[in-house]
C-alpha cells in the first residue's frame, strides 16, 4: 500500500489500465462520420501542411482536425496511427483527471471536509474510473470522437491548472500555472464547442474549494462572465456572423432547425436519466440510439425526468456547507452536459461520447461515496475488495465492449436488435453485408430501413435514403440484377437536389456496372463524369484507370495511378493494379461504391 501510494506509481497504474482494455481497438475500422470527417475529405487526404485548410473546414475543430491531418501525413489510412493516437489521448485524459482530484484534495475547503484515506486514494480511483468505464468506449474506440476526448483533456487539465494556480505560493509558480491554464483553455476551446462552459467550471470550484471572500468573489464572477461573452463573441466573428446580431444568436446556438429549442431541452431530460443509467448500470449500450422526441414540454414523462433533476440539484445544493466534494461532482455533471443538453438542438439526440467528460463529475460522486460512506459500513479490507470487483467489472464490460467494435457486422446487428426502430442502424448493417459479400442478406437489411408513409390522399408512398439507395445499388450490382440497379440509379440522378458528391458515387457505380457488361465507352464516359462532379474523389480516378489501362491506354492509366499513390501511398488494390499494368496483366476495374 505504500509503493501504491507513490503518485508516479499511480500514474503507471492509470497508463496500463488504458493500455490493458483499449489495446485490441487499434484495428477497429472507420464508423459513421469516420468516412466523412477523414477517409473522405479531401481537407485530411489532399492536405497541404497550412492551418488555413483546417481553419476553413472547421475553424472551431481546428486542433482536433490538425491531428487527423497529421495521422494522414504520417500513415495515410492504416487504422493502427489513429487509434494509437485516440488511446494515448485517453490515458493523457486519465492522468489529467488524476492531476486534477489531487490538486481538488489540497484546497481548504477538500481538505477540511474529507478523511485522509480520501485525500489519498482519491485521485486514483477516481482517474481508473473514469478511464475503464464502458460508456467511455465510444469516445475512444470511434476515432473521429477523438474531439470529444481530446477536448475533455484540455478541459480537465485546465481546471486543474486553475487550481494549482490558486494554491502557489510564489508570484512565478502562480504566473506559470495561469499561462499554462490559459493556454489550455484555448486550445479546448479550438478543439470541440462543448468546453464554452469552462469559465463556469471555474466558477464552481471557486465557490466550492476556497473560502468565500466577497471582494474575491465578485471579481472571479466578473472574469468568469467577461470570458463567456469574450468567447461568444469570438465564436461568431469566426463563423462571419455580426457577433451582437439576432443572426448570429440563432447560428451559434442550433445546430438543426427541424428540432425546436423546447422539444429538444424537454427531449435531454430524458435523455440525461439514460445517460446516468448507462454510467451505473452500463447495461444496453450501443453506437446509435433511437430515443423518440419529446411530444410537448408538458408530457407527464417530461415533468417528472425534469422534477427528478431538480431534485438532484436542490440536494445538492444543500449540502455545499457538510458535502462540498458530492456537491462538486452533481453540479459539474450538469454542467458539462449544458451545451449539448439544453437548448442548442443537435439532430441526434443521444450519443454517448456525449458523456465523457461529465462522466467526471460521477466518477467524483463514485470514488467520494466508496471512501467516505461505504468506508464507513466496512473495514479497509472488504472496502479495497469491493473497489477492486467494481474496477475489474468495468475493465472486463469495457474489454468485451471494445471487441465488438471490431466486427462491424456484428456491432450493428447489436445496434438493430437494440433500436430496431433506427433506420440508419439497418443502413450500416445492409452496408457491411454487403462487402462481406452477403448481398442477400444485406438488401433485407436495408429494406428494414425504408419508410412507408401514408399521404394525406390515403396514397402509400416510401422513402429511401440516398444511402440506402447506394447500398441496393450494389447488391443489384453483385447479384447481376443489372436493370434493377440502373433503375435506382436513375432514379437518384433525376433528382436536382442530390449533392456532387452522391452524384459521383452512383456514376461510379453505373460505371461499374457498364464495365461487366462490357460497354467500355459507357464505362469511361460514366467514370469521367464522376470525377467532373468530385474531383477529389479517389475511386473515380481509380476505375478510370483500370478502364484505361483495359483499352491499351496503360501511359494515362499509369499517370492517374500514379497521382492516386501521392495522396494514398498505401492504397493496395492501386499498388496491385499498377503493379499488373507494368507486368501487361490488366486487373478487373474496382468495385468499391
Amino acid at each position: 500500500m505504500h509503493l501504491l501510494s507513490r503518485w508516479y506509481v499511480q500514474v503507471f497504474l492509470i497508463i496500463i489500465a488504458v493500455i490493458a482494455v483499449y489495446a485490441q481497438t487499434v484495428d477497429v475500422p472507420f464508423y459513421l462520420d469516420d468516412f466523412s470527417s477523414i477517409q473522405e475529405n479531401p481537407v485530411i487526404y489532399q492536405w497541404k501542411g497550412t492551418l488555413a485548410e483546417l481553419w476553413n473546414f472547421s475553424a472551431l475543430r481546428i486542433l482536433g482536425y490538425y491531428t487527423f491531418a497529421l495521422n494522414f501525413q504520417t500513415h495515410q489510412f492504416e487504422l493502427f496511427g489513429y487509434h494509437l493516437v485516440n488511446i494515448t489521448i485517453h490515458a493523457l485524459a486519465g492522468v489529467a483527471v488524476f492531476a486534477f482530484v489531487r490538486s481538488l484534495m489540497q484546497t481548504p475547503t477538500m481538505r477540511h471536509h474529507l478523511s485522509e484515506q480520501s485525500i489519498l486514494w482519491l485521485p486514483i480511483l477516481v482517474a481508473l474510473l473514469f478511464v475503464l468505464h464502458p460508456l467511455q468506449t465510444q469516445a475512444v474506440t470511434y476515432i473521429v470522437q477523438r474531439l470529444a476526448s481530446l477536448a475533455a483533456l484540455f478541459y480537465i487539465a485546465a481546471l486543474a491548472c486553475y487550481l494549482q494556480t490558486r494554491l502557489a505560493t510564489t508570484v512565478t509558480k502562480r504566473t506559470i500555472w495561469l499561462i499554462a491554464c490559459l493556454i489550455l483553455c484555448v486550445c479546448a476551446f479550438f478543439t470541440k464547442q462543448n468546453t464554452a462552459t469552462l469559465p463556469l467550471a471555474f466558477l464552481l470550484l471557486e465557490l466550492l474549494c476556497f473560502p468565500l471572500h466577497i471582494k474575491r468573489l465578485k471579481i472571479a464572477a466578473g472574469v468568469m462572465v467577461l470570458g463567456l461573452i469574450a468567447g461568444a463573441v469570438l465564436i461568431t466573428i469566426i463563423l462571419g456572423y455580426n457577433p451582437f446580431s439576432l443572426e448570429a444568436m440563432q447560428a451559434l446556438t442550433q445546430e438543426t432547425q427541424e428540432i425546436s429549442r423546447l422539444i429538444y431541452l424537454a427531449t435531454q431530460f430524458s435523455v440525461l436519466w439514460a445517460y446516468i443509467g448507462l454510467f451505473f448500470f452500463p447495461v444496453g449500450q450501443h453506437i446509435d440510439y433511437f430515443y423518440p422526441l419529446a411530444t410537448s414540454f408538458w408530457n407527464g414523462q417530461v415533468l417528472f425526468a425534469l422534477a427528478g433533476h431538480l431534485m438532484v440539484i436542490g440536494f445538492a445544493l444543500s449540502q455545499v456547507r457538510r458535502l462540498p466534494l458530492l456537491v462538486l461532482g452533481i453540479l459539474f455533471y450538469y454542467l458539462a452536459h449544458l451545451v449539448e443538453s439544453s437548448v442548442i438542438p443537435i439532430t441526434d439526440v443521444v450519443f454517448e461520447h456525449r458523456t465523457y467528460l461529465p462522466n467526471l463529475g460521477l466518477c467524483l460522486l463514485s470514488g467520494w461515496f466508496l471512501l467516505e460512506v461505504v468506508f464507513q459500513w466496512f473495514d479497509q479490507r472488504h472496502t479495497v475488495i469491493l473497489i477492486s470487483i467494481i474496477l475489474i467489472t468495468l475493465g472486463i464490460t469495457t474489454w468485451q465492449r471494445n471487441q465488438l467494435w471490431r466486427d462491424p457486422i456484428a456491432l450493428w446487428q447489436d445496434n438493430t436488435t437494440k433500436s430496431p426502430k433506427k433506420e440508419r442502424g439497418w443502413v450500416i448493417l445492409g452496408k457491411h453485408l454487403i462487402q462481406a459479400n452477403r448481398p442477400t442478406e444485406g438488401l433485407q437489411a436495408l429494406q428494414n430501413s425504408v419508410t412507408r408513409i401514408t399521404n394525406s390522399d390515403g396514397t402509400q408512398s416510401v422513402r429511401i435514403t440516398v444511402e440506402t439507395m447506394l447500398n441496393m445499388v450494389v447488391a443489384h450490382r453483385m447479384l447481376k440484377q443489372y436493370d434493377q440497379a440502373n433503375n435506382l440509379i436513375n432514379q437518384a440522378l433525376s433528382s436536382p437536389s442530390l449533392r456532387p458528391f452522391d452524384r459521383a458515387k452512383f456514376l461510379v457505380n453505373q460505371g461499374n456496372i457498364f464495365y461487366e457488361q462490357h460497354l467500355y465507352a459507357e464505362t469511361e464516359a460514366a467514370y469521367r463524369q464522376a470525377i467532373e462532379y468530385y474531383p477529389e474523389g479517389l475511386t473515380a480516378r481509380a476505375n478510370l484507370a483500370s478502364i484505361l489501362a483495359a483499352t491499351g491506354r496503360e501511359a494515362e492509366a499509369i499517370k492517374i495511378y500514379e497521382e492516386i499513390l501521392k495522396i494514398d501511398p498505401n492504397n493496395a488494390i492501386v499498388l496491385e493494379n499498377l503493379k499488373t499494368i507494368q507486368s501487361e496483366q490488366y486487373s478487373s476495374v474496382g468495385t468499391t461504391k
